[in-house]
């Protein structure tokens, strides 16, 4: 059981490092196995005779459904219970499933799996954002989330490279079964080396009066209600959520789109992707943590992170253009990286500054009000808006449907920056 106590305690040196080194390799195996399906989508579309709308609820849909559902029942465990036992019981739970995904015979089996991968998955960013607020308190608190969130793009990745490799040689349901023996491997990191963190405050009792979320009362219903009512949270959760659409819709359709419109072979399908995206996306989300920090340290004011995401995120836009309307293979792989160097700005500086508003022991559960605001409006509405838009456009313009189905999500980087715009309007008024 984690030690609560009151005050600040920072704890620097090898104890915070290696706990973000072992938070940051659980987070990229999450990615990874969470992305496998769309490496993989156009051999398991063609064996288990799927459509794009079908694809769509799998890899988004049903994933985010059980996401959620098992989300505030783990976040409020998360606030009161062992996190790392939580997190390894996670870990092993979609792990299991990963491997059980290669055993799919059709669309119930398949969807079934991607529920228990999501049940499992939930338990990763509560923890995460509740250990990092012990372990690097206040300003260091952004540039730690963004290292942490850093670790999405390492695993989508190396996920796509080594799915692409290991499906082209030993077909998509012996690739599911090896991702699931990785995740095994680091179960057992977890369970008997990461070391128990006592639980402080990040922030003293002025910080909570001002515009903060005194302790709760141990229900449920009035702390959501507390988080939600902080000024400018509503906000910036949405922003937060309509800022990952456009980038929750890659590792679902990146892949398909390259196999139907440029001809991308399969094994060479993560090399395509994976490389840009991950260097783009790891660079934007560093360096808007440590730009993000040093804005709140020099104004002293953490609402003052969000100028990073609010100027980064419109120019995603001729990225993502670029992206699907260039003509060869290298200029697509440039819009790729600049793009996902764009949408990564709002990762850290978002989730940190959600998290700095309330008090230590309404961590878990805050982070995952905006986990879940992002799992409904990105991770299962942007793929199924874009899958549906294929299907519907597939009689007119064949296997370029997807292409123009994509097109949706060219102004959801604009709404993004407005919604943050707003959002820390109302947190400065607050």
């Amino acid at each position: 059981m984690d030690v609560t106590q009151t005050g600040t305690l920072p704890r620097k040196g090898p104890v915070a490092a290696y706990g973000l080194t072992l938070l940051f390799l659980a987070n990229m195996l999450n990615y990874a196995d969470r992305s496998l399906l769309g490496i993989v989508v156009e051999p398991i579309r063609k064996e288990l005779l799927l459509n794009d709308t079908q694809i769509s609820i799998v890899s988004g849909f049903a994933f985010s459904l059980f996401y959620l559902i098992a989300g505030i029942a783990i976040a409020r465990w998360v606030d009161r219970g062992n996190r790392r036992l939580i997190l390894a019981l996670g870990v092993a739970l979609w792990s299991a499933a990963t491997a059980a995904t290669g055993l799919a015979q059709g669309f119930v089996s398949l969807a079934l799996c991607r529920m228990l991968i999501g049940v499992g998955e939930a338990t990763v960013f509560p923890v995460a954002l509740s250990l990092l607020a012990d372990l690097y308190p206040g300003p260091r608190l952004s540039r730690s989330v963004s290292i942490f969130q850093a670790s999405g793009g390492v695993g989508i990745m190396a996920g796509a490279v080594l799915a692409g490799l290991l499906a082209a040689s030993f077909g998509w349901r012996a690739t599911f079964g090896l991702f699931g023996v990785v995740g095994a491997l680091v179960v057992l990191l977890i369970a008997f080396t990461m070391r128990p963190t006592p639980r402080t405050a990040a922030h003293g009792p002025k910080e909570l009066e001002n515009g903060g979320v005194p302790p709760e009362d141990g229900r449920l219903l009035p702390a959501v209600r507390a988080i939600l009512t902080v000024p400018g949270f509503a906000w910036l959760a949405f922003g937060y959520a309509v800022s990952n659409m456009m980038l929750a819709c890659l590792p679902t359709w990146a892949p398909a789109f390259l196999l139907r419109s440029h001809g991308v072979e399969l094994a060479h399908i993560g090399a395509v992707v994976g490389p840009p995206a991950v260097i783009g996306g790891l660079a934007g989300t560093i360096l808007s943590g440590i730009f993000s920090s040093r804005l709140i340290a020099r104004s002293g004011n953490r609402r003052a992170g969000l100028i990073v995401p609010i100027v980064a995120l419109p120019l995603a836009v001729p990225a993502f253009a670029l992206f699907l309307f260039a003509p060869s293979l290298p200029v697509v792989m440039i819009g790729i990286g600049v793009m996902n160097f764009m949408l990564s700005s709002s990762l850290g500086p978002c989730v940190a500054l959600a998290v700095s508003l309330v008090s230590p022991n309404r961590r878990g559960l805050t982070s995952t009000i905006m986990l879940i605001v992002q799992t409904i409006i990105a991770f299962a509405l942007a793929p199924l808006i874009v899958g549906a838009a294929s299907d519907a456009f597939r009689p007119s313009y064949g296997e370029e449907a997807l292409r123009h189905g994509l097109t949706l999500m060219l102004v959801t980087p604009l709404l993004a920056s407005l919604l943050l715009w707003i959002a820390r309007r109302r947190i400065v008024a607050g």
